[in-house]
């Protein structure tokens, strides 16, 4: 069958870039973050690399993700971790199914208890470092620490870890961010700090600061090959973008253009946006559409060429993270918005 449009999953660059995290950063442990069917990669095909590469704690963004990971049949020694929930949530599945808790207030932990079914809640009690996303305000921490320590006295809840989103905004500001949690995990009774999972780095600071790495740190975007941006490239980390777009050309237009179906209804950045992509390492320049896209006459491209929209640097194809630099976003931003429809095939194991 010929695909005008798909996806290529390269897995064994997913596998190498998570030894290459796990190196850099130990000895820390790795959360592989899968949010957004693992950054548009495929949630399941993802997963299964990263348990076999020996990760064993999972970041699922929602509990709805966990608990359908864990029926299908994910380990019971593989721990997952959820962090974003409504005020109304029910947490029966959840915590049936071993999803520990990202908890950031007293109001959210009485619902816990209140929806528990009478488990006792695996819970990561987070303390906000200056982000603003989410998280315990520093003059609220002593006590919501006091409410998870009452209610892990009544059975009701163990506290398994406490964590932070850091904002990464300067070397300063991080400094600050990191020594705002160090006091918040000293606030915790010294009896139950035993065991207790420190997070606060994700990919970005994990690779910079080593005084950010605390037990466990939290890999996103490195995991799939996404740089930073800023001039960072994948390659100057030791990754390898896991994902290539490509699209066949399909029909020519009167000036000799290439046409493209895909376009930003698809995921592309907005219509109108000129970006570069790709032929055989050779760099060819693109204007986006709605529905289609369209190369440059002068590259001289045949209906069947194949165009790599994006993928390695090392081919000489434009990466996700070049893309993001040339439109004002993040490369993860870029992969989450490819549409469904969008094929995804699966190379290496």
């Amino acid at each position: 069958m010929t695909r005008d449009v798909w996806a290529e999953i390269d897995l064994d660059a997913y596998r190498a870039n998570i030894r290459r995290v796990r190196a850099a950063v130990a000895p820390a442990s790795v959360m592989t973050v899968v949010k957004n069917d693992a950054y548009g990669h495929g949630l399941d095909r993802i997963v299964a690399a990263a348990v076999d590469e020996g990760i064993r704690f999972v970041g699922v963004l929602d509990a709805p993700v966990g608990v359908a990971l864990r029926r299908a049949g994910l380990p019971e020694d593989v721990r997952l971790f959820a962090w974003l929930f409504g005020p109304q949530e029910d947490y029966a599945d959840a915590v049936a199914n071993g999803v520990e808790i990202g908890v950031s207030s007293e109001t959210q932990l009485e619902r816990i208890v209140e929806t528990a079914d009478g488990r006792p809640a695996r819970i990561h009690a987070k303390i906000d470092t200056g982000l603003g996303r989410a998280g315990a305000r520093p003059e609220e921490w002593a006590d919501l620490v006091a409410a998870i320590e009452r209610s892990a006295d009544a059975g009701l809840v163990e506290l398994a870890g406490v964590w932070t989103h850091i904002a990464e905004a300067s070397d300063e500001e991080d400094g600050v961010s990191i020594r705002a949690f160090e006091r918040a995990v000293a606030g915790v009774s010294e009896g139950r700090r035993t065991g207790l999972v420190r997070h606060l780095a994700a990919s970005a600071a994990s690779f910079a600061r080593d005084d950010s790495r605390f037990d466990v740190v939290r890999v996103g975007a490195f995991g799939y090959g996404i740089a930073p941006g800023d001039g960072v490239t994948p390659s100057s980390l030791g990754l390898v973008p896991v994902l290539s777009l490509r699209a066949r050309v399909v029909d020519l237009d009167e000036s000799g253009g290439a046409v493209l179906s895909i376009g930003s209804v698809d995921g592309l950045p907005g219509a109108g946006r000129r970006l570069e992509a790709a032929v055989d390492g050779r760099r060819v320049s693109i204007t986006v559409g709605l529905v289609e896209t369209t190369v440059a006459p002068e590259a001289g491209l045949t209906v069947g060429d194949v165009v790599t929209l994006v993928g390695r640097e090392d081919r000489g194809e434009p990466t996700l993270q070049e893309w993001a630099d040339s439109t004002g976003t993040i490369g993860e931003e870029i992969a989450v918005r490819l549409s469904p429809r969008i094929e995804r095939l699966t190379h290496g194991g």
